[in-house]
């Protein structure tokens, strides 16, 4: 099914004027774009991490025998922090400090397996079945928030659709599948926007412990994306939303997530209600089902979390079956701390001060510092971590000259030299990758085809069947865009020497951060016209580096951004127009048969090579940072490697053997 661009776009969900006034809507985001979450990388920054391996390198560190290795704390767990959460709501939240909080608190049906990320296991949910595009979630008996208040089928009814309607950033990951009752996502804008006051007000007036008649007939009708089969049960039916009518593949990463999570009705009901917008007392208050509770949070300073004492999931109990890791009770209260100072955090972690850290871009100083360390464990992780944390790629934008030339983008991508990238920007911590779906996922490069190869006469070569040929070249100076950050300068200036060998001179110009860089995806809401092909911020940029993080492990989480000719990192970037391509993306999305998805993402791959679309350029190393105090981890690459925080309940520290 081939959609169209203007479709992709943040839905109008106001009402009609013979509807009751209700709140502002959001400012116009796109929807279908799949911008990825807010990852602000600075030089060594400092985050959270909880200590989960899929598959881990360890690189152990020889410590002289006698060395005393003590934590300051050990409960609670102490970790530094580089910035504060964007919001306390689960179905706002949309940057990792953000998904690092609320998924300690709050829970969703799902969560990823604790010896992988394809496989999941039961939180809020008892046990599932599939049947084409809808999903039946028995949930489990006598789970309760924290404040006593019990969670049910209709409590995950208005969780679900509160999510829809408040139309945040991270609300693409549902409305890809469902959207309101007896709706679609392409339905006449107008209804929807009617549905959606009249979903608002069910959302605000309905009891979700002890539901009258007419509104449990609300809740259990057919048409619903979220329907109620009784109290205990729930099914979910896809093939409303953005997708089209797919059986959408991937239904459970996509709600393993905080956008998914139970909240308590009655607690959003006295606190402003739902609305289409924000709600001021969740962004900075939180209670859910989740193994901890807040003891106390400073945006300035930090944040408590101990462990919920009437928790429900206890071992043993028939509210806990099926047991995991991921619903156990909290073993220590944990205590981050915002801390903005790389060299401190390096500090804190050397002195026994923090239990851990983790790096969301390393410079490969503090790593190499932190090795000889003797009390700290430095531990390489496999590519799908670094892959869940980004992947980079340098694009060219096809409508903007010279890049119109396949033979230019051919003679670029020949030209960079990769490894010296590499070894001088990266001090060897980074891996070369073929695009669109990252290394470490499922369905990456089936074909195995091997990463551009730097070869200077090749590259030479294909600029002299260009329009431009040597020794002249492409004359007008281009302008280079980069984001300051971390070693990425130094790469821009590697990647100018590179280009001005085969005749190209780009002007390297320097963006502040991710947010600038979601901007320059977009386009102007009044024009029409890319922002990246523009003045703003020194532009235009017809060439410049991207990159993607993931929102959930799938690789269409990865092709609908970069793949798909309406997607966040190629609308406007890249502008790569294929309308094979567009199918294939969708196809693959809504299918489960592992030889149809092993054809299509071959297909999407070769695609994009053979037409020299991007230089996919690196995906840099994750690595996983401890006090050898530290036990308890639970594996999972969508929990240990940013963007991804999921559960700390199972950390605790120990004497050093």
């Amino acid at each position: 099914m081939r959609y169209q661009r203007s479709a992709l776009r943040r839905r109008n969900l106001e009402p009609s004027q013979d509807q009751p006034p209700s709140e502002p809507a959001p400012s116009m985001r796109p929807i279908g774009e799949r911008n990825p979450r807010t990852v602000r990388l600075v030089v060594a920054v400092v985050a959270i991490v909880i200590i989960v391996a899929g598959i881990v390198t360890f690189v152990i560190l020889n410590r002289p025998p006698a060395t005393v290795c003590n934590l300051s704390s050990t409960d609670p767990l102490i970790f530094d922090q580089p910035e504060t959460p964007d919001t306390l709501d689960p179905h706002v939240t949309f940057s990792t400090p953000g998904w690092g909080i609320v998924q300690q608190v709050y829970q969703s049906l799902v969560n990823y397996n604790g010896t992988g990320y394809t496989k999941f296991v039961p939180v809020l949910a008892k046990s599932w079945t599939v049947n084409g595009f809808n999903y039946t979630f028995v949930l489990r008996r006598d789970v309760h928030f924290s404040n006593g208040h019990v969670f049910n089928a209709y409590v995950m009814w208005f969780s679900l659709y509160r999510a829809i309607v408040m139309n945040q950033a991270g609300s693409f990951i549902l409305q890809e599948n469902f959207w309101l009752p007896g709706l679609n996502y392409y339905s006449d804008a107008n209804d929807s926007a009617n549905a959606t006051a009249w979903m608002i007000s069910n959302l605000n007036s309905f009891s979700f412990t002890n539901p009258t008649a007419p509104q449990l007939a609300v809740m259990m009708d057919g048409n619903n994306s979220f329907q109620v089969i009784d109290q205990y049960t729930i099914k979910l039916n896809m093939g409303f939303g953005y997708l089209g009518t797919v059986a959408y593949g991937n239904l459970l990463a996509a709600i393993a997530g905080p956008i998914a999570s139970a909240v308590d009705p009655a607690v959003v009901q006295a606190n402003g209600g739902v609305i289409n917008d924000t709600n001021k007392y969740m962004a900075t208050h939180m209670l859910g089902t989740g193994p901890y509770v807040v003891q106390s949070f400073n945006a300035a300073t930090g944040y408590l979390l101990k462990p919920d004492p009437n928790y429900w999931a206890k071992a043993g109990d028939a509210a806990a079956e099926p047991w995991n890791n991921i619903i156990q009770p909290a073993k220590a209260s944990i205590q981050v701390n915002f801390q903005t100072s790389a060299i401190t955090a390096v500090a804190d972690m050397k002195s026994g001060s923090v239990a851990g850290v983790s790096f969301a871009y390393v410079g490969p100083s503090q790593i190499n510092d932190l090795k000889a360390a003797p009390c700290v464990q430095v531990n390489l992780l496999n590519v799908v971590y670094g892959s869940t944390a980004g992947a980079w790629w340098i694009y060219m934008n096809q409508n903007a000259p010279p890049f119109t030339d396949i033979h230019v983008r051919a003679a670029v991508v020949h030209a960079i030299d990769y490894g010296g990238i590499i070894r001088t920007a990266f001090n060897g911590f980074a891996d070369r990758w073929v695009g669109p779906v990252p290394p470490g996922y499922e369905h990456y490069n089936p074909q195995g085809l091997q990463p551009y190869e730097f070869n200077l006469a090749l590259a030479m070569q294909e600029m002299n069947q260009s329009a431009w040929p040597l020794p002249t070249g492409y004359t007008p100076h281009i302008n280079y865009m980069y984001l300051k950050l971390g070693d990425w300068e130094q790469v821009a200036l590697l990647l100018q020497a590179d280009l001005l060998k085969i005749g190209i001179h780009i002007d390297i110009v320097g963006i502040q951060n991710i947010d600038e860089l979601y901007t320059e995806q977009g386009r102007d809401p009044t024009t029409g016209e890319c922002i990246s092909q523009t003045s703003f911020k020194g532009g235009p940029f017809p060439i410049g580096q991207e990159f993607y993080t993931s929102d959930y492990i799938s690789p269409d989480d990865w092709t609908q951004n970069n793949a798909l000719s309406y997607g966040s990192a190629n609308d406007c970037m890249s502008a790569y127009v294929n309308d094979t391509m567009d199918r294939l993306v969708i196809e693959a999305a809504g299918d489960t048969n592992q030889a149809n998805l092993t054809s299509d993402y071959s297909q999407i791959t070769r695609l994009m090579y053979d037409n020299y679309t991007n230089a996919w350029l690196v995906v840099p190393q994750q690595f996983q940072i401890l006090h050898v105090q530290v036990q308890g981890p639970v594996t999972n690459p969508m929990g240990a490697a940013l963007p991804f925080v999921i559960v700390q309940n199972t950390l605790y520290a120990a004497p050093r053997p």
